[in-house]
């Protein structure tokens, strides 16, 4: 058997609630070209239409603190 190689894309999107609460939302295969200002639009959107709330305290939605875009690469190895 081969050695198994996976990749995969992901879009980790770190919010902050009003509450002092986080969460993180992980999206898979984001668009490649995603910028700076579509986040804030998201960041508008979320705030405006208060589409989450905490867990901790049923908090409104404050801002994204952060947008990471990761690649990455799984490489299983065949040792039989």
């Amino acid at each position: 058997m081969a050695d198994i190689v996976k990749s995969a894309s992901l879009l980790n999107i770190e919010c902050v609630f009003l509450d002092g609460d986080t969460r993180t939302i992980a999206l898979k295969n984001p668009i490649s070209n995603i910028s700076s200002s579509d986040i804030e639009n998201l960041e508008t959107f979320m705030q405006t239409e208060n589409i989450i709330i905490g867990d901790k305290d049923s908090s409104d939605f404050r801002k994204i603190k952060r947008a990471v875009k990761r690649e990455t690469t799984t490489t299983y190895l065949d040792l039989g």
